[in-house]
């Protein structure tokens, strides 16, 4: 009796009779009488050896097959084991490849990856970086479960922005103007306030904004969290960092050279933004308005800075003007020009913003009057305010953007399965 095993699992089963089934990536014929087979399933790959009658069988690349066989000792230094076939069938045949993908590294830029998203993602290098980013998830939900969060699914199609700007995706509801949420953050603070008290999701989000960077997306995976009875932004880069350092450790016992390893993990060094502008501005010439926020060449900067430092390539940014900050923003302590808010930016890049929340209605009012915005249009998000919200605060981290930072990927659209961008979407497939 024949079962199906799977290729990186083959050595496990030398002497027996089995079935491999996956894609032809290579193959090769040695006369007439021998030829070589390597097959690809989603755990790697496995060799199979075609002689006599089945050796001039061989299907075009990509082919689906299944062959059957006696698993046996094999003389190649790339396989412990091959398949001695006694049978193959072609379940369906591929065309001629666009571009070869059986090679260590796929040699074609992003417009041709894009346009052959099914094809290139077969290549293992793709296929790494979404099982680093679904180990990145994973660790997510188990770790803010176990600090007790709940996880919660929460609406796409909104009524209002959360951040009360035109970056938004409008769509047609039953005759009425909605849009696609920009963010989970209305929802998070009122579960909060509903008694769950600490929240998590996973989830798309969208921003209609024209970017076309190597940085931006405009669907993405956001990794939320919120909490309350918090009264200290400290607590919630403590939680981060811990998050971080847990993630970093899996990681690397579980990747090994694809993660940059350092071999411990200093802490992460907390700096207000006004400092980490003054440093760029002294230590590299690079000067900022103290009421903008840190441009994509201050986050490089500052990495390098820290990891000279500190020993790390990253580093908490906190205390930002209120100018720059959503309206739900908790005014600083000590000086209310400031926000209790923060981003982590990571090697060279910002993956998390967040921050304290307003969590007194009077204050939250009067900040969203003094953006312009109606109160009366909110009042589903405000409803919780007037019946006890307590202290509270969050952040979301972008998963594309943490994978791609933790890969040292170039470009976002690397560490998206199915990229959405302004000018690549899943339904455009001309060329870039």
């Amino acid at each position: 009796m024949y079962k199906r095993v799977l290729a990186a699992k083959l050595s496990l089963h030398a002497g027996e009779l089995v079935v491999l089934k996956g894609w032809v990536r290579r193959t090769r014929a040695v006369g007439a009488e021998l030829s070589f087979l390597v097959l690809a399933d989603r755990s790697g790959e496995a060799q199979a050896v075609l002689s006599g009658s089945v050796a001039g069988a061989l299907p075009s690349l990509e082919s689906v097959v299944e062959v059957r066989g006696l698993v046996v000792p094999s003389r190649s230094r790339a396989f412990p084991v091959e398949l001695q076939v006694e049978d193959l069938s072609v379940l369906n045949p591929a065309d001629n490849l666009p571009f070869p993908i059986n090679k260590p590294a796929l040699e074609v830029g992003l417009g041709l990856i894009d346009r052959f998203r099914p094809l290139c993602l077969r290549h293992p290098s793709f296929q790494q970086v979404f099982r680093v980013q679904q180990q990145v998830v994973m660790h997510f939900e188990q770790f803010f479960a176990h600090q007790g969060f709940t996880r919660v699914s929460t609406p796409k199609i909104v009524a209002t922005g959360t951040e009360g700007g035109a970056e938004l995706f409008s769509v047609d509801y039953f005759g009425e103007v909605a849009y696609l949420a920009q963010s989970p953050q209305f929802f998070k603070q009122m579960l909060v306030g509903s008694g769950f008290e600490r929240v998590f999701e996973v989830g798309p989000v969208f921003r209609a904004e024209e970017h076309r960077t190597s940085r931006h997306l405009n669907e993405y995976i956001s990794l939320d969290i919120e909490m309350g009875f918090v009264g200290d932004v400290n607590e919630l880069m403590d939680l981060e960092e811990s998050f971080i350092k847990s993630l970093l450790s899996l990681l690397c016992h579980e990747f090994g050279g694809a993660i940059k390893c350092p071999p411990e993990i200093p802490p992460i060094p907390r700096l207000a933004l006004r400092e980490a502008l003054s440093i760029l501005e002294k230590t590299y010439g690079k000067a900022i308005p103290a009421d903008e926020n840190i441009d994509p060449e201050g986050e490089r900067l500052i990495s390098q800075w820290a990891e000279r430092e500190y020993g790390v390539a990253a580093v908490f940014l906190h205390s930002y003007p209120r100018s720059i900050r959503p309206f739900y923003a908790l005014p600083g302590h000590h000086d209310d020009t400031l926000t209790e808010s923060f981003d982590l930016i990571f090697r060279g890049q910002e993956v998390t913003t967040g921050g304290l929340r307003q969590h007194s209605l009077a204050p939250l009012l009067a900040s969203m009057t003094g953006r312009g915005l109606r109160p009366e249009q909110y009042e589903f998000y405000l409803q919780v305010f007037r019946y006890g919200m307590p202290p509270h605060g969050g952040f979301a981290i972008g998963a594309e953007r943490l994978t791609m930072q933790l890969l040292g990927l170039k470009n976002i659209r690397e560490a998206s399965i199915l990229p959405q961008t302004e000018t690549r979407g899943s339904r455009n497939t001309r060329d870039a």
